[in-house]
Parts: structure tokens; sequence; C-alpha cells
């Protein structure tokens, strides 16, 4: 008997040992970091009530991080997610989130949705076999504004893009620096 509970006791701690606490690998998530692939399209820091700040995206399944990838074929994704949260100034420490109905968004590409931050998704177009997203942000009211890309992130200056895959295929999580952000993460503007 004592024999019986020594090698259940082995037993135990070997497959205890063998758990794979990594949520990544379980998921199948893999991570690379391609600059650029996001872009503020910005005339000048300083805009007028009623025109509209775009975020554009524009990038091709074959994309390369040392070697080259195909991202539709090893995702299967048809659609890549990001996310950005634009805040306007109400004091001299204070930020609010700025939010307009979805109605409002000016959606030339892709498709967003707007709450407490704009979720962009990069729909893929199988004429250029590229990934695309273009939505201009109204510009309502005269004040001091900032864009930023880390709402789910702890990036400061890339934004995330997400593959929404299929279920039984790998999910591709694309770090990528964005231009035109200061020090702390922000894009800094003032509409008049």
């Amino acid at each position: 008997m004592k024999k019986l509970h020594y090698i259940l006791l082995i037993a135990t701690a070997f497959l205890v040992s063998n758990c794979d606490t990594n949520d990544d690998g379980f998921y199948n998530n893999v991570f690379v970091d391609i600059p650029n692939l996001v872009s503020i399209e910005s005339h000048s820091p300083t805009y007028t009530v009623g025109e509209k700040l775009y975020i554009d995206a524009d990038f091709p399944r074959y994309l390369s991080d040392g070697a080259l990838l195909d991202i539709y074929q090893t995702t299967g994704a048809t659609q890549f997610a990001f996310s950005y949260v634009i805040e306007k100034q109400i004091n001299a420490t204070e930020w609010e989130v700025v939010s307009v109905n979805d109605s409002q968004l000016d959606i030339v590409k892709g498709d967003a949705q707007n709450g407490s931050y704009v979720y962009g998704i990069c729909e893929y177009n199988t004429t250029d076999e590229t990934y695309e997203y273009r939505v201009g942000f109204p510009l309502l009211t005269a004040g001091t504004y900032r864009m930023s890309f880390g709402y789910n992130s702890d990036s400061l200056n890339s934004v995330e893009l997400r593959s929404l895959s299929p279920a039984t295929r790998l999910v591709l999580n694309i770090n990528s620096v964005v231009t035109g952000l200061n020090s702390s993460g922000y894009y800094t503007f003032s509409v008049n």
C-alpha cells in the first residue's frame, strides 16, 4: 500500500510539472513586430470644427519580419482588429473620452464601432490582397485633443492589430509602430 501511495505521488507531481501555463501557446497566439501598418492622416496639428481625423491602414497579406509571412494563409483571417481612443482636454489635468454615434463615423474602408474607444476592423480585399481601413472621426467642437492606440495595450508608440481568425487557426498579433505619436504615446492636435 505504501508503494502505491508513492507511485501516485510521483505520477501527480509529473502531471503538475507538465502543465502549460502559457496561455498564448494554448490559444495559438503568435506575436510579430512590423512597423507603419497604421497611420494618422494629418494635414497639420490644427483642424477646423467639422473636419474629420482619418486613421488609415492598407497592408498586404505578405509581410516581412525578417522572413516572408503570408498572414492570410496562416491565419485564415479576413479581418484584423485594433482600437484607439480620442480624448478632449477639459482642464489642465483632466481629459474626457469623445464618442460619437457610429453613423457619424466616415467609414470609407473597413468597419468601425465607437463607444469608449473606436474598435476598428481592417477588412481583406481579395482584388488586391490587402487589409484595408480608412475611417474619419468627426471633430465637432473646438478644443485640445489627443488620440492614442494604447487603450487595450501597454505600448506607447504602437498599435496592436489582432487577426480575427477562425477558431481552429493561428491568431496573429502584430505590434506596429505608428509615426507621429509623442513620447507619451499620443497624437495631440487642436480644433478651432
